[in-house]
């Protein structure tokens, strides 16, 4: 062969007329294939424990003399359930069972010495045991999987409600004891989201939101009077709403041994959102309460007034990327100095006027949330999210009636926890090294949440003056709007900004 020949094959093969592996394929060293990095593979079947705390508000009916009251406590069970992951997406089915020790109570009096008879009462409730059955979707980045779910739950409650009616000076015969209590099984749908972390050989640990809401029920209860020393069976049925939120986390064992597969799919270049984060927030929320049983036709914006103020706290969350695609879960926790008030005045005519005055203060605000968006750019992360929020409020009622006959002063107040839904949307800029920055807008949308506000009605006429217990159930529809700047911190080992993942 001429010199010039291998020149053409070597000029050909730069243009791509010839293969250019044709080119002195003898005498050229052979490279090996690059080999494939590996991911974990969260298919198979898995066996856990779990342990957890829930609450919300218990509603009981004006059958019920309209207690409504906080419910709260501990949870902790067992759960298996199968996945399947095709590519980056993981689909599985869960069953849990939980022991649950979920209850609360509300006493409140009426009347008093001045009317010259009193009535205390006790009401209760409580979840014993919950067993949920739910679908699972989401995403999986390697070790992360962060997921939605839904599906059913069952919950078994008791509740029971106690009076004591007497005169005064007391006088033993003439009281009246009532004592009922039943039981339930209850079915429900319950949604949820959550993030699980393989930490290798075949465990997993796993943090999870999830919202059971019971609706309203009737419920059937026995058991008896007491009058002058006799005894009478007594049945009857209270209407019970229930809804409350559920924080749980978990170890889970995979059943075979750990799976791997090949890349379920190339990352976007840029910064690697995938993995754990915390972070401080704060803010500014206004909106609008609402109390529809302080309604006055002859004046339609009574009971209406807006709320705004300062919120700031914390942030935690995981996020799994895929491509350019970033789902995500988060909660968040926050101190809020928002609160509102009214105070209206009513001429009632023949010299008799009413002032009422109402408050609403939020105490603080809890939100879990599912995040989802899109990679713009290298930094720049958009996304929506949607969820459940649960608000700490206090409420006080006060209504001072007075003209010619006297005066009638009523003081009341309440706690109740809010539940509503979130929608928001949000930027998350990486600003170097682990830290990124967020600016987010929130909505939310509570429910028309009862609370029963207890206090005391000071009476003074000429013919009774004094101090006597009150009560009062009212209901609250409201809306509150969040602008929030905050800032992350990410746990994760991968370069800030990477030309290429697999």
């Amino acid at each position: 062969m001429s010199i010039r020949t291998p020149g053409l094959w070597l000029t050909l093969a730069a243009l791509g007329a010839v293969p250019s592996g044709a080119v002195f394929a003898a005498d050229l060293p052979l490279k090996a294939a690059p080999i494939a990095p590996v991911f974990y593979d969260w298919s198979g079947v898995y066996i856990g424990l779990h342990a957890g705390y829930g609450g919300a508000m218990n509603d009981w009916t004006a059958d019920a003399l309209g207690a409504d009251f906080t419910a709260k406590g501990f949870l902790g069970g067992g759960q298996i359930g199968i996945n399947k992951q095709i590519g980056s997406l993981v689909f599985g089915l869960e069953l849990d069972g939980s022991w649950a020790n979920i209850g609360g109570s509300q006493s409140f009096s009426l009347n008093g010495p001045l009317f010259g008879v009193q009535t205390d009462y006790n009401t209760r409730s409580k979840i014993d045991g919950l067993v949920t059955f739910t679908g699972r979707a989401g995403l999986a980045a390697d070790r992360w999987f962060v997921y939605a779910k839904g599906g059913l739950a069952v919950a078994h409650e008791t509740h029971s409600l106690n009076s004591n009616e007497f005169n005064f000076p007391p006088q033993p015969a003439s009281s009246v004891v009532i004592s009922i209590s039943g039981s339930e099984y209850r079915w429900a749908p319950t949604v949820g989201f959550g993030t699980e972390y393989a930490l290798g050989n075949n465990w997993s640990v796993k943090a999870e939101y999830d919202y059971i809401h019971l609706g309203t029920r009737a419920i059937g209860v026995n058991g008896s009077e007491t009058f002058a020393g006799v005894v009478t069976p007594v049945a009857d049925q209270l209407q019970i709403e229930q809804a409350f939120h559920v924080a749980k986390v978990g170890v889970n064992y995979r059943l075979g041994g750990i799976q791997t597969a090949l890349a379920p799919a190339r990352a976007a270049p840029g910064y690697n959102w995938s993995g754990a984060y915390v972070g401080v927030q704060g803010g500014y929320g206004f909106g609008h309460h609402e109390w529809p049983d302080a309604f006055v036709p002859t004046n339609p914006e009574i009971g209406k007034y807006d709320a705004n103020g300062w919120l700031a706290g914390g942030t935690v969350g995981v996020n799994a990327q895929a491509g350019a695609f970033v789902f995500g879960v988060e909660g968040e926790w926050m101190w809020t100095g928002i609160k509102g008030s009214q105070t209206s005045f009513t001429d009632l005519g023949a010299g008799r006027t009413r002032t009422l005055g109402l408050e609403s203060n939020v105490n603080w605000l809890a939100i879990a949330a599912a995040r989802a968006g899109f990679v713009v750019g290298d930094r720049l992360l958009v996304y929506g999210k949607a969820g459940a929020a649960l608000a700490d409020e206090r409420h006080t009622f006060t209504r001072n009636t007075s003209g010619p006959g006297g005066s009638f002063v009523f003081d009341l107040s309440a706690k109740a926890l809010h539940t509503g839904v979130v929608a928001g949307a949000g930027a998350e800029y990486a600003l170097g090294g682990n830290w990124s920055a967020k600016l987010e807008y929130d909505y939310i949308k509570t429910l028309a949440q009862n609370f029963t506000a207890t206090g005391t009605q000071n009476i003074n006429t000429p013919l009774n003056a004094g101090s006597i217990a009150d009560f009062g159930q009212f209901g609250m529809p409201q809306h509150l709007h969040l602008i929030k700047f905050g800032v992350n911190y990410h746990f994760n080992p991968a370069s800030v900004v990477v030309s290429a993942r697999y």
